[in-house]
């Protein structure tokens, strides 16, 4: 049996055989016989430890002195010792044993078996049994204990309301829940990818996460918060390789690169260099966007950027789970699969990249997307086809209740778009290239054998935030056609009918609408926002992370102001503030009417309105059953 002391974690005895620091926080890495120990210290007395043991063997965990451990608040044990000078212990979830594949992705997982628990010289003891062919990982924070109790024990509300995660598209619910995803150091995907059934690394998942305690920290001002976004910063940066890339091996065993998820990594720490400056942050930034500017490809209009690195030749695309099918539209390579969203996501990140650092290398290349962008979503051919054509697929994005209201004749072309126009549609696009369809449904690609209807909101989220990164830069009139659509033709409800795994477009459709609120001042797109944080939450989604306001591309030269909070736990609340004046929007979840109870009270010049534009009392506020209310002031 292998045996460590809780202190012992935390002071290792073997010299770090790696060090990684960052302004505010620092990672070690300690290696000895069959233990590893990745140490992340925030400061002298803040330290947080995660051990992998690899031994088949029993690993026994001691405290030297009493402690006594109890169910916390913000999930898992919290350890006090009855010595009140003694740090306080957190275990934010108990150990799991996994098997790891030779890339490091997670083959298979579950809990450690207990093996026993003694007391013994006013200390105690726990063994946990490890399988052979795995490995045993725990994760264990340090706290003083005069400071940090209380950010353990009790959870405000806005800690316990769920965050839509962009990654897993799974829901942050409590602090502890952050260690769901990050495991041993790194963050990963929550799913078992398919077609290799294995959970990857995904920086996408890191970012949404750092998104959401940015503004867990910016709304309660606890430091836990703060503590978990340093450490996410720092896993991402120990991931980075040597050529500055992040390599998740998703669709096959060769470790491709999704660069999707490699802009997430360079949004994040953009996020962090944007608050603090760090040059070691910037430092990784540059490696990770000299890279992201190889993963281009010339067409006749402009750079395009891959959405993965098996786009960069026709064997590698082979390799993949995809069927797609070759072409050569507006002079792309072959296997150039012209996705949208990745497209426009790295344009806006190597954009973001130049304003805060001042490096102009990259300018050329994003004026280069723009133009390319703009060819792409004008795209137009045989719009006497394509009308008609997404009239009979626009049938199949209809929820049932609509459906059945349809005519017999109108139910066979539906039978038949689903059947055989969808199947169709790649082939049809192969000959008349197109991405923006009439009836204002925008595709993912143009060339896999796919049908992907839940990437459209997904696709207004990109288009959303490019409209805000690039204003003036393409046809503004084709985002709004295609929210207008998702609006009103019942998509949004149909996505509630398509199989688990693809139920997710609403979290990315409340994305999109507070981007657009960002940018206007429609009442409808409040609107539309109200309702999809009324949906989101009644499917258990949790919020878009970006409506606590601490998105930093959102909010990169937005004034910092202390905004008002509330008690109330049936309310939620997103913060639409924006260059010119301060937002929120409160809507009400509850099946009743309820008042507004603040914790930190507006301040006299807000200016509060109803869901239809009349304007309430500053005295006291009441929101009607599944309502809302905004309310508006200016900077001081």
């Amino acid at each position: 049996m292998t045996s460590f002391s809780l202190t012992e974690l935390f002071s290792p005895t073997v010299l770090a055989e790696s060090s990684h620091p960052i302004h505010e926080a620092q990672r070690s890495i300690y290696k000895a016989d069959q233990v590893a120990i990745i140490l992340d210290e925030f400061s002298d007395s803040v330290k947080s430890a995660f051990i992998r043991f690899s031994g088949h063997s029993d690993l026994e965990l001691t405290c030297l002195e009493q402690y006594h451990f109890t169910q916390s608040s913000a999930g898992g044990y919290v350890g006090a010792a009855e010595n009140p000078d003694a740090p306080i212990f957190w275990l934010p979830t108990l150990p799991h044993t996994r098997v790891i594949n030779s890339d490091n992705s997670i083959a298979q997982e579950e809990l450690a078996p207990t093996m026993g628990i003694a007391w013994k010289d006013n200390g105690a003891s726990i063994q946990f049994s490890n399988a052979h062919d795995a490995v045993l990982d725990l994760i264990i924070w340090q706290f003083p204990s005069e400071s940090s109790h209380g950010q353990l024990t009790s959870v405000t509300p806005e800690g316990t309301q769920g965050k839509f995660l962009w990654g897993s598209h799974g829901c942050l619910k409590n602090p502890s829940d952050l260690y769901r995803h990050l495991i041993n150091g790194s963050v990963y995907d929550l799913r078992y990818s398919w077609p290799h059934n294995k959970k990857c690394f995904s920086e996408n998942e890191a970012h949404a996460l750092y998104t959401a305690f940015a503004g867990l920290e910016k709304t309660t001002c606890k430091p836990l918060y703060r503590h978990f976004q340093l450490q996410i910063v720092l896993s991402v940066i120990q991931r980075q390789s040597a050529d500055g890339g992040f390599y998740h091996g998703m669709w096959t065993d060769d470790t491709e690169c999704h660069y999707r998820l490699h802009t997430s990594a360079v949004h994040l720490l953009l996020d962090e260099f944007q608050r603090t400056g760090c040059e070691a942050v910037k430092t990784a930034l540059g490696k990770a966007v000299a890279f992201l500017s190889k993963t281009i490809d010339q067409l006749d209009c402009g750079i395009w950027f891959l959405h993965d690195s098996l786009e960069l030749s026709e064997e590698a695309m082979n390799s993949g789970p995809f069927n797609w099918i070759p072409n050569q539209t507006l002079g792309k390579s072959v296997s150039n699969m012209l996705v949208l969203n990745t497209h426009l996501d790295t344009t806006i990140a190597i954009n973001r990249y130049g304003q805060l650092t001042g490096d102009q290398q990259y300018q050329p290349l994003v004026d280069s997307a723009l133009l390319s962008t703009r060819a792409v979503l004008n795209l137009q051919p045989a719009n006497w086809l394509y009308k008609s054509l997404f009239w009979a697929i626009g049938l199949t994005m209809l929820p049932t209740e609509k459906a059945k209201e349809l005519s017999a004749p109108i139910r066979a072309i539906k039978r038949l778009a689903w059947q055989y126009l969808t199947k169709k549609l790649p082939d049809i696009k192969a000959r008349f290239p197109r991405i923006v369809m009439p009836n204002g449904y925008i595709d993912r690609e143009l060339s896999l054998r796919t049908w992907a209807i839940d990437y459209q909101t997904i696709n207004l989220m990109d288009l959303a935030r490019y409209a805000r990164a690039f204003p003036n830069q393409f046809d503004e009139s084709i985002l709004d056609k295609a929210i207008e659509f998702t609006q009103t033709s019942g998509l949004i409800r149909r996505y509630q009918e398509l199989p688990p795994g693809k139920r997710y477009a609403p979290g990315f459709w409340m994305e999109a609408l507070y981007h657009r609120c960002l940018s206007k001042n429609d009442l409808k797109y409040r609107q539309w926002l109200a309702e999809a944080m009324l949906e989101c939450h009644e499917l258990d989604f949790g919020m878009a992370p970006s409506l606590m306001g601490a998105n930093g591309e959102a909010t990169y030269l937005i004034p910092a102001a202390k905004l008002p909070t509330l008690s109330n736990p049936e309310l939620l609340i997103a913060n639409l503030s924006n260059r010119q004046q301060l937002e929120l929007l409160v809507v009400n979840t509850s099946e009743l009417p309820t008042t507004l109870f603040w914790k930190i009270k507006p301040s006299p010049s807000f200016e509060w309105k109803d869901s239809s534009g009349k304007k309430q009392s500053n005295e006291t506020l009441t929101i009607p059953a599944h309502s809302w209310l905004t309310g508006t002031a200016n900077y001081n």
